[in-house]
């Protein structure tokens, strides 16, 4: 299992997420989820903790919604 695919299961197994999309060529990872059961600062520290056990370290952000990860209007 490679990083981006080992950070992607942790996230699922995480209440109130409820999809996870990995673009490789952006190194991107969009993150669906209920706002009212998992906060931002539990997803970014399952994506830091996830790739650091790795041997990734990522740095996680919010980012504006862009229409190809189906966000924007």
């Amino acid at each position: 299992m490679g990083c981006p695919d080992a950070v992607r299961a942790e996230l699922l197994k995480v209440t109130g997420v409820l999809a996870v999309t990995y673009f490789p060529d952006q190194d991107v990872f969009v993150v669906n989820f209920d706002p009212v059961l998992v906060n931002l600062d539990t997803i970014f520290a399952t994506v830091f903790t996830t790739g650091k056990m790795m041997g990734h370290e990522y740095l996680p952000e919010l980012q504006a919604p862009s229409p190809e990860a189906g966000g924007g209007s």
